[in-house]
């Protein structure tokens, strides 16, 4: 899947065409049923359960890759060891938590503190979320040097940015689909309005 790395964005919509055209349109065919299971062991509610029949090992691993792709795992190759791994945030990780083949000091170490000890560490800007986190704030910052926003509207829209950024980095769905969105100027200060009224 070394195709991955040509996705303008890692996100669903970028990256099933490039899976799609990869695997090509084999059938892997799976049944599903929905079943009460109890939460826990001890637990007297149930709640709803998906239950997922394989024909083929082929079914599993395919099925496996396409749910992981919907739900925002998506597939990276380590520029370290060079071992394919799983995305789970919307930061473009350049580096697995596996360990490197190489050795510190005689001690194994990931492949991300390796990167970082050799002046290769992933950094914010490589991070989307982050990186449109910090724009918005330096932007409030300068319109309230300039007064063109208040003190109090300021902190609001700092602490409501911080807010929608932490959401971003624990929820991949929300980073890739409308997070950008919900940090531009206009949404992010009609929300601020809203609760300053």
């Amino acid at each position: 899947m070394s195709r991955v790395n040509e996705a303008d964005r890692f996100d669903e919509e970028h990256l099933l065409p490039i899976a799609l055209e990869v695997f090509g349109s084999v059938p892997f065919p799976v049944t599903t049923e929905y079943v009460p299971i109890k939460k826990a062991s001890r637990s007297k509610t149930t709640t709803l359960a998906r239950r997922l029949y394989f024909d083929s090992y082929y079914s599993f691993v395919m099925t496996g890759f396409f749910e992981g792709l919907h739900y925002g795992h998506y597939p990276r190759r380590c520029d370290i060891c060079k071992k394919y791994f799983l995305m789970t945030s919307a930061a473009r990780q350049k580096y697995c938590t596996g360990y490197a083949p190489f050795k510190l000091k005689g001690k194994a170490i990931t492949c991300r503190k390796y990167a970082a000890r050799i002046n290769r560490k992933e950094l914010a800007a490589g991070n989307p979320v982050i990186r449109i986190y910090k724009n918005r704030c330096s932007v409030l910052r300068m319109e309230r040097k300039r007064g063109t926003v208040t003190e109090e509207f300021a902190a609001t829209a700092l602490d409501l940015a911080k807010e929608r950024m932490q959401q971003a980095k624990e929820d991949t769905e929300y980073a890739n689909s409308q997070y950008e969105s919900d940090m531009s100027r206009e949404k992010l200060y009609t929300e601020v309005d809203k609760q300053l009224k």
